[in-house]
């Protein structure tokens, strides 16, 4: 398991309001998004299903200035060349995994790359 997976996995899903630039969050969650993002540019690609279904559940469910895409790729990667289309049990697998996702942003940003797969 990697260390970073478990670091998001301690982080959780990172605090809303990322994007709100109006309103300065305190010290405490600006550590938090910089010990989030660290982690996750730090996930070493492919991950495995283990740390696909970890990641899965600690994404974030606001917009975090690309951090999120950063993220998708990682769980994205869990499927070795994404070809769903010679094994449908994967596909069922990982719409499966999809379906744990905690934030509806990435949940919909998935199914939607899913699509034009």
């Amino acid at each position: 398991m990697q260390e970073a997976v478990l670091k998001i996995q301690e982080i959780g899903a990172p605090p809303e309001g990322f994007t709100d630039i109006e309103n300065i969050p305190p010290d405490e969650i600006l550590d938090l998004w910089d010990a989030y993002e660290d982690a996750v540019i730090s996930i070493i690609q492919p991950v495995t299903w283990e740390e696909a279904e970890i990641l899965i559940t600690c994404c974030p469910t606001d917009r975090m200035a690309g951090i999120e895409w950063s993220l998708l790729h990682c769980i994205e990667s869990c499927i070795p060349g994404n070809d769903f289309e010679k094994n449908p049990q994967v596909m069922e697998k990982y719409k499966n995994l999809i379906n744990t996702c905690n934030s509806d942003m990435m949940k919909e940003m998935l199914y939607m790359r899913l699509g034009s797969q």
